[in-house]
């Protein structure tokens, strides 16, 4: 009965943290050891705030970068005056934050997106991930070389490792059902036993494996350097000021045109069209979103060990699964997935994964790096390889930082038109593509492309999932936020 009670009493506080307005980006956020040194125009500010503009963009990571230019690049939009506002500095949430892990989750999230919306729609969520990848890719190839080089962007083989037979097992179910449902996909998945996954990749433990094709990037750096080439090129039409947050937008229906009032400490900007790349903060401009898109805490760094680990960073990626774990008399929750690449050129490990109390998860400050996760990481890192001489690893954090992500009560993104239910406005031209739900990286730069697409008045029916799509009949069945417990944390 105690700990009935006390499951309830964390249901309900986990109710109320889904719920709760997120603010704006803090200031003074913890240092991510992607974002140093800074870029050169990790500051800017246009040297007066523009007054009038067709379409604002809010949110300056990758969503928030492709949006940009593929309007940019739209020829029907060449007349169209683009700023793109930023609360803090460039790049300097989730994009800044993450793993730098290119990778698609869908074989293992398979049977849980089947389980919810059916085989169909689980392997059009699939496949959509997997284009993304390539489309993620295909584009770098077009970049300068000077650009390419310093994202250090490369393709490598990932590989799984899962601790517990119960998940092996999970996983190879899950797998199963997602070769049935994309046959074209499956060959690119090779199962390991516990024996070779330890032979082979050096795991301390392991119950099994299964290796995958992945990517690793430097992300701050590609899409910081993304928005420089933006800026040179459209210099009368894009402008980007950071630093300089929205804190309100309001509809004003006597105006003739620009009828979005974005509020900012530096002055009002009136907007046409207003497009919102402010994931788990989404909420704070849109209050109908409370509970529909909420923040999750999650800690990175970067390591290295001694002694040192042979440099597999331009072949492999790593993942390290187990069971999700609530302990209800402390309050902590594991989440089961850790992940993690390795620098090509230093050999420094970035290693990310929670554990962590659930008032520690559930909000949207980034300028704590609470003790506990960051104990764990560095334990678990020391742990998780062994040594070629036999000899314990020791793991020397570099740095630790957190960073916000953006989640949704049924796991997907929301993307597509907002419309007067969200917003309470009139008129139809505000947008949102939010809530990647911790793998924007196999999401966000092709979803930027088809926003961008519906803005321009491109049909994009076949090409964006319809989980995705933001509609009257998904807002109407979307999972409640009394279902995140259960779906979220296995409450």
């Amino acid at each position: 009965m105690v700990i009935d009670d006390k499951r309830k009493a964390v249901h309900e506080q986990i109710v109320s943290l889904v719920t709760q307005d997120p603010g704006l980006p803090r200031k003074g956020p913890s240092v991510a050891f992607w974002q140093e040194p800074a870029h050169a125009i990790s500051t800017i500010q246009s040297p007066q705030l523009p007054t009038e503009v067709d379409i604002a963009i809010i949110g300056s990571g990758i969503t928030g970068c492709s949006v940009s230019r593929t309007l940019l690049s739209n020829p029907k939009l060449r007349n169209k005056r683009i700023a793109l506002f930023e609360a803090r500095a460039l790049t300097s949430g989730a994009t800044g934050r993450n793993g730098g892990h290119l990778v698609s989750p869908a074989a293992v999230d398979f049977a849980a997106v089947a389980s919810l919306f059916g085989a169909e729609k689980a392997a059009e969520v699939t496949r959509f991930s997997f284009r993304n990848l390539e489309r993620f890719h295909e584009f770098v190839s077009t970049l300068d070389d000077d650009l390419r080089d310093a994202s250090e962007v490369r393709k490598v083989q990932k590989v799984m490792n899962f601790l517990e037979p119960a998940t092996f097992e999970h996983f190879k179910d899950s797998l199963r059902q997602f070769s049935a449902a994309c046959p074209e996909l499956s060959d690119q998945f090779k199962i390991l036993s516990a024996e070779e996954a330890k032979a082979k990749y050096k795991f301390n433990e392991s119950a099994g494996a299964c290796e995958q094709p992945a990517g690793a990037v430097w992300p701050y750096r590609i899409i910081t350097g993304l928005f420089a080439k933006l800026l040179k090129e459209n210099p009368s039409r894009f402008s980007i000021d950071t630093n300089t947050p929205v804190t309100s937008v309001t509809y004003e229906a006597e105006k003739s045109s620009y009828r979005h009032k974005l509020q900012t400490p530096r002055g009002v900007v009136y907007a046409d069209q207003v497009v919102y790349c402010t994931n788990a903060y989404t909420s704070h401009l849109i209050p109908q979103l409370r509970g529909k898109i909420f923040p999750f805490r999650g800690t990175m760094s970067t390591q290295s060990i001694a002694p040192n680990l042979p440099n597999h960073g331009a072949r492999h990626s790593w993942s390290i699964y187990h069971e999700p774990k609530f302990d209800p008399a402390t309050g902590t929750f594991t989440f089961g997935l850790y992940y993690m690449t390795q620098n090509a050129k230093t050999g420094d490990f970035f290693f990310g994964g929670e554990k962590q109390r659930l008032e520690e998860i559930l909000v949207s400050d980034d300028t704590v790096v609470p003790t506990l996760p960051s104990q764990n990481l560095t334990s678990l890192m020391a742990g998780t390889f062994k040594s070629a001489t036999g000899e314990p690893l020791k793991s020397n954090p570099r740095r630790i930082w957190s960073g916000i992500m953006g989640f949704t009560p049924d796991g997907m993104p929301m993307v597509g038109r907002l419309g007067k239910r969200l917003t309470g406005r009139p008129g139809d031209k505000e947008w949102a593509a939010v809530g990647f739900n911790g793998y924007g990286m196999d999401k966000c730069w092709l979803v930027g492309e088809l926003l961008g697409a519906m803005i321009a008045g491109e049909d994009v029916t076949g090409r964006l999932p319809a989980l995705y799509q933001i509609t009257d009949e998904r807002l109407n069945n979307l999972m409640a936020p009394r279902d995140v417990p259960a779906r979220l944390f296995r409450l």
